[in-house]
This record gives structure tokens, C-alpha cells and sequence, in this order.
């Protein structure tokens, strides 16, 4: 099976989570096999779906109250970012005893969870890990809001410039020379003020860890190139949400410049919330005083209501100008989708349904 993958991204509030879940509806309601995946720590995918609980391992959608599937599913996960440095460790540590003293560490526990660039590089692994298992025909990524969505495309080179650097060697170094394990053992300046700042316990902890670490290293190098092979891999493909807010088109536009930089295959646009013109225009006539309100109230009630049809036109004149002026700054003959304003949350599989009709068709 060919995976393509999918990756959504936008900055916060153009409703991409939702449109993530939406595609990946669309598509396993169509007959594919879809899983979506979401690297925000928020519960905004697992809300969107209908699900009181999404974790690291892909939970299933029932979605036999929509109608026939065509043979379709849809699958669901969130990142748990810790739980795949995990199984990243089991999986390229010497021992399995090598692998539990790594996860033991409490250096590990902390750079498997805090350390930059590691959850969003996790991410970019469990994406990985999904599209190698062979199981879905698409694997669609919801990534944070823009600028920490550009973590999740640099943290794969990040990771394998790190694990090339001088300093990683260094400190990886076995006890018997000199490098890190010196700072423990050494008689230098140095030592002695780092044991002070942080305990003799510590800087033991943290050698043990690069020392430990070193079995791992052609592999955590390897993975990480191999990410950074399928971010650029022509079946991925970049959608970039956004709205017509003037913002959100910015941060848009900012994204594209970075895709086209890292070269990185551009999907097309996909423009949330729009509106649209109003079908009916409102006759005073129409509308019959009932006597329930002053002459005067009445009066300003009914100017209000007649008027409303105009701005919601102007809004939605408004609203065209803007994703003209999106597309016309993107590439040539960018596909572009319009999905017009819901006027409500969505938080339902049937309501994610109705917003689907508007997405692109899988290819």
C-alpha cells in the first residue's frame, strides 16, 4: 500500500483541526483507509470527533451512522510525545536492559519531554511510523498554529545536525577519554563548579545518559533522515488553512515562503469561514407590525433587519476580494477551497460530514 501523507497547516483559530477531521471523514467515506493525527497537546481533534479520549495509538471511528463507507475507516491519534521516544529507544538500543536504564534516566525523562524540538520532532516520527506500517491509504497530520508548525517541519534536520555535531561527540564520549565523564572524574575548575550548581548526582545521571546514548546514535540519525525524506517525498502533500482575516492570510503567506524554501510540495489553499451573499433580500412589506412594540422601536427593529442582507452582501464581497488576493500570491494555478462559514462550532461526525462536501477529493 502507498500512504500518501496529508499535513494541515495554518495559524491558530482558521478552524484547522476541524478541517483536518473533515478530510479525513471525507476520504474514509469515500472508501479510503485514513488515519489523522494531531500534534497539539489540545483535545480540539477528539471534541471535534465526538470522542472523550485519543492517545498514541490509533483508535478507530465508528462511522456506520453516516452510511456506507465503500469499504472506507477512519482512524484517530494524538501524539503522545514521551510514549514514542520510547519506543524509539526500545527500538534502537543494543538491550532491552540498555533500553530500561535509558528510560530510567532522569536526564531521558526530561529530554524525551522538554527538550527543544523533541515533540515536534516525535511528531514527525509517529507520522512516520504510521505511514511505514502500511495500514492506510492516508495519513493527514493537524499541526499546531503556523510558526510552531514550522518546528515540526525543522526539528528532522535540527535532530540530525545534533547528532553529527562535535559537541554530542564529545559528550558522548566512553569514560575512559576524555569528554563529558571527565567533568565527573576531573579535578578541573570546572567540575567543581558544575558539581556545586547541579550535584555530583546529576552530572552522573547526564554522562550516563550520552554514554548509554551512544548505542543509539546511528539509528536516532538514520530516522531522522528518513523524516526528513518523507516531508519532501512527492506524496506528501502541504494544505495551508486560513480564513479571510487579514492575519491569518499573513501567516499563510509567511508558511508558503518557508515550504518553498525547504522545498516542500505545496497542496493548495484551503479557505475557511467564508462567507457568502444572501440568497433573499428582505421587503419591509414582509414583515407586519404586531403591535407588540412602539411605532418608534418598531421602526429602528425593522431598519436593522432590512439592512442585514447588505452588510452580510458587503462581507461577502469583502470575503472574495480576500482569497483573490491569496491565490493570486501563491503559486500559478494553486488549487484553492472555499468552505463557507458553518456560523457554529463543529462537534459532531455528521456535522463534520456536511463541512466535508466543500474539502479536495483524494488523489
Amino acid at each position: 500500500m502507498n500512504t500518501r501523507v496529508t499535513i494541515c497547516c495554518g495559524s491558530g483559530g482558521v478552524g484547522k483541526t476541524t478541517i483536518s477531521a473533515a478530510l479525513a471523514l471525507k476520504w474514509a467515506m469515500d472508501g479510503a483507509k485514513v488515519v489523522v493525527v494531531t500534534i497539539d497537546p489540545a483535545r480540539r481533534l477528539a471534541d471535534s470527533i465526538g470522542l472523550s479520549e485519543i492517545g498514541n495509538e490509533a483508535t478507530q471511528i465508528d462511522l456506520t451512522t453516516l452510511g456506507p463507507t465503500k469499504g472506507g475507516q477512519l482512524h484517530a491519534v494524538m501524539l503522545d510525545a514521551h510514549a514514542t521516544f520510547d519506543g524509539l529507544v526500545d527500538s534502537f538500543a543494543e538491550t532491552a536492559e540498555a533500553a530500561q536504564t535509558i528510560r530510567e534516566n532522569r536526564y531521558y525523562r526530561f529530554a524525551s519531554t522538554k527538550l527543544g524540538g523533541a515533540h515536534e520532532y516525535m511528531a514527525a516520527e509517529r507520522v512516520l511510523q504510521l505511514v511505514g506500517e502500511g495500514k492506510y491509504d492516508h495519513v493527514i497530520v493537524d499541526t499546531p498554529p503556523t510558526r510552531n508548525a514550522l518546528d515540526f517541519l525543522t526539528a528532522p534536520d535540527r535532530i540530525a545536525q545534533l547528532m553529527d555535531g562535535a559537541v554530542m561527540r564529545w559528550m558522548a564520549m566512553p569514560a575512559t577519554k576524555s569528554g563529558w565523564r571527565a567533568l565527573e572524574l576531573g579535578s578541573e575548575a570546572a567540575a567543581r563548579v558544575l558539581r556545586r550548581l547541579v550535584g555530583k548526582g546529576t552530572i552522573s545521571e547526564i554522562a550516563q545518559f550520552f554514554e548509554l546514548f551512544r548505542g543509539l546514535w546511528d539509528g536516532f540519525h538514520a530516522r531522522s533522515l528518513e523524516v526528513h525524506a518523507m516531508l519532501r517525498n512527492p506524496s506528501t502533500r502541504f494544505f495551508l488553512v486560513t480564513t479571510p482575516a487579514p492575519t491569518a492570510r499573513s501567516e499563510a503567506l509567511f508558511f508558503l515562503e518557508r515550504l518553498r524554501d525547504d522545498q516542500m510540495p505545496f497542496g493548495g489553499f484551503i479557505v475557511n469561514r467564508v462567507r457568502e451573499a444572501p440568497i433573499h433580500s428582505l421587503n419591509p412589506t414582509d414583515l407586519p407590525h404586531d403591535g407588540a412594540l412602539s411605532a418608534a422601536r418598531w421602526s429602528q427593529l425593522l431598519e436593522g433587519i432590512v439592512r442585514a442582507p447588505e452588510r452580510a452582501k458587503q462581507m461577502a464581497q469583502a470575503h472574495k476580494r480576500a482569497v483573490r488576493a491569496l491565490t493570486a500570491a501563491g503559486p500559478h494555478d494553486a488549487p484553492c477551497w472555499q468552505v463557507p462559514d458553518q456560523g457554529h462550532d463543529v462537534h459532531s461526525l455528521s456535522a463534520l460530514g456536511a463541512l466535508s462536501a466543500c474539502l479536495p477529493e483524494q488523489c
